[in-house]
């Protein structure tokens, strides 16, 4: 038996040998055909722009980078590319509307098709990390943005991703999409969303009809039982206690998103899990939670953003003595939240609303205020310059602050003329408020994050004491954010999904069910007010509005609610889960509309404000509904609109 067994093992491995031989030539000869088979341009569009949101030069920009569209047929797959403009060198043309009279092109150099990246064919323009190819049957989705009547533009196309990648806008300026959809549309099934107009999908026809075989089969489904028998309790999830791990790890890879990927930000985001009951929020109720239904919302009024606040406008709330009028400050406040500031008067308008300034004193009460705090100032600096090495050997922990502020200035808002430059004093400024901070706050010292809150005041006051203490107030209204045991986050994440649960039930039904109900993927705009998703133009223009702390002091969330509101059908259509949402709302980064923004969130707060009889008692109270005092004035005293 044993003989027989050997000898049948032996040819086994023997035909086994030979079925590796043939597949390995037939793989061969596959790829060579693949590299020497030429390309096929289906469609070529010129005048196609890529809209660029930067602010290299301190103003924020919408620059068109002119460039060429292409559908080609290639070894490996169909792709859609785009290549700036100086760049396309491969004599592509446009293809005859028959698709069989397609004129090949050899391309000057093979690409991979595992690349996002074209390859480069000679010097590569500015902007050349803006070009991609991306194939066909890795495409989810794309919004088709025709331009509003009346309003100018022109038509946008913006390719989305299985992942959740989002490519950049790209701008048709001389004709309209019809051709690149038409063309497309050989190549895959494309169906326009029955619920966002603007998201075309596409569809896998096989996949599409097994979910609605199967849909059938649980046409009630348990998602929605859950959230009318409990909503409150089927979404909350528990946050775990954090140490340092969250400011040395989560805060740095949640904010490092080119540096860090997606797996790991996810990874890091779930260690901040519940891993016991113990650990767990407690509602402050006589139950722990409501039983609430879903409720009938007024429809959302239509909410209009005014001019910025003008240097006239703001003396006008002023009294003869410089001092500002009480009776008139939530009228103030509401200037201000509907408007901003205008540039030129950020610098008097941050102290107050900062409260380095008070609103009650005159100029010389408070010049001689700030002369006082300058003193204070410049003797908490001297303190951390006058640590020797000696000193520092046996002071651990002022090491690793030191450090760590070194290397967040280092590559804090560069792109900024105000802070280019390896020998920039503006730099060694921005470094001397932080350090200073540390000495303020030992027990916070510094944490990644807190350079974003520093750099737009310190641009704004141009000197370090000014800044500094205007960092101070700003940090009286986050620090909790950047505490160690991340409560202060834990509540907004929680909050953010209570008040998610009442104005989008559907989207929020559909991140229970998807396991991404957490909300993790806002714990950027959270931990930093949107910094990273605005210009900086539009991030100083947000903050001063959050400042005023109107309509309620938790405006921030309704920020939040209003953006993940505009990306329900994409998120939902796309089928997204935790990893690939939070891959879409980092890519949305610097294509935000800040105006269109907060006139959602605003209405937002009065559709539930109308309907607040009938809301739980927790979104009343998340939102201050009910409260008669004014918060945020300049007065502090309760005051009607005017």
């Amino acid at each position: 038996m044993l003989p027989y067994l050997a000898y049948k093992y032996v040819k086994d491995q023997k035909e086994k040998n030979k079925r590796d031989m043939q597949d390995s030539l037939a793989n061969l000869t596959v790829n060579l055909s693949k590299s020497i088979s030429p390309d096929m341009v289906a469609l070529r569009i010129p005048g196609v722009s890529a809209k660029l949101t930067d602010d290299a030069d301190d103003q924020p920009t919408d620059e068109y980078i002119p460039g060429t569209l292409a559908i080609v047929e290639k070894a490996t797959g169909v792709f859609i590319e785009w290549t700036p403009q100086g760049e396309d060198e491969c004599g592509w043309v446009l293809a005859d509307d028959d698709a069989a009279h397609t004129i090949p092109q050899l391309s000057p150099k093979p690409v991979d098709s595992s690349s996002s990246a074209l390859p480069s064919s000679g010097p590569l323009s500015p902007h050349s990390r803006l070009r991609f190819s991306v194939d066909v049957n890795d495409l989810s989705s794309f919004k088709n943005v025709e331009p509003k009547k009346g309003k100018g533009g022109h038509p946008c196309v913006r390719l989305i991703a299985k992942d959740g990648t989002n490519y950049v806008p790209l701008f048709f300026l001389t004709q309209s999409t019809k051709d690149f959809i038409d063309v497309l549309q050989r190549y895959v099934v494309l169906r326009r969303s029955a619920r966002e107009h603007q998201l075309v999908l596409v569809v896998d026809e096989k996949a599409e009809a097994l979910a609605q075989s199967l849909s059938t089969l649980d046409q009630n489904g348990d998602i929605m039982g859950r959230f009318m028998h409990n909503p409150y309790a089927t979404a909350m999830t528990g946050l775990s206690k954090i140490t340092t791990f969250v400011q040395d790890q989560v805060i740095p890879a949640i904010l490092d998103s080119d540096a860090v990927s997606q797996e790991e930000k996810i990874r890091a985001m779930r260690e901040l899990r519940t891993e016991t009951d113990d650990t767990r929020l407690k509602i402050s109720r006589e139950a722990d939670f409501e039983v609430v239904t879903q409720l009938e919302l007024p429809p959302r009024p239509d909410i209009y953003r005014e001019s910025s606040v003008t240097q006239s406008v703001w003396s006008s709330f002023k009294q003869s003595d410089g001092s500002f009028d009480p009776a008139k400050s939530h009228h103030l406040m509401m200037n201000v939240f509907r408007g901003g500031v205008e540039t030129e008067l950020r610098k008097e308008a941050w102290k107050y609303l900062l409260g380095y300034y008070e609103w009650s004193k005159t100029p010389a009460e408070n010049e001689k205020k700030r002369a006082q705090l300058e003193k204070d100032y410049l003797r908490m600096k001297g303190q951390w310059q006058s640590i020797s090495e000696d000193q520092e050997s046996r002071f651990a922990k002022y090491v690793v602050r030191k450090a760590l502020v070194e290397k967040d200035v280092a590559r804090t808002d560069r792109t900024l003329k105000f802070f280019a430059g390896d020998e920039n004093p503006n730099l060694a400024m921005l470094n001397n408020v932080l350090m200073t901070y540390c000495m303020y706050d030992f027990d916070l010292g510094y944490v990644q994050g807190m350079s974003d809150f520093c750099s737009p005041l310190l641009y704004v006051m141009g000197n370090e004491c000014d800044a500094f203490w205007c960092f101070v107030g700003f940090m009286e209204r986050v620090h909790a954010n950047f505490e160690k045991d991340q409560t202060a986050i834990k509540v907004q994440l929680n909050q953010l999904r209570d008040i998610l649960m009442i104005v989008n039930p559907k989207l929020a039904n559909y991140l229970e069910s998807h396991d991404s109900d957490d909300m993790y993927f806002c714990f950027r705009w959270l931990i930093v007010w949107f910094k990273r998703e605005f210009s900086f133009e539009d991030t100083c223009k947000l903050w001063e509005v959050l400042w005023t702390c109107q309509p309620c002091p938790n405006f921030l969330l309704l920020i939040c609610a209003a953006t993940l509101d505009r990306q329900t059908e994409t998120i939902i259509e796309n089928k997204f889960g935790l990893t690939e949402i939070l891959k879409h709302v980092n890519d949305l980064s610097m294509h935000h509309d800040l105006d269109e923004m907060l006139t959602s969130a605003e209405a937002i707060f009065h559709q539930l404000s109308a309907s607040q009889d009938k809301l739980p008692m927790h979104i009343c109270e998340h939102l201050a509904l009910g409260d008669k005092s004014v918060v945020g004035t300049p007065s502090g005293d309760d005051d009607d609109d005017e």
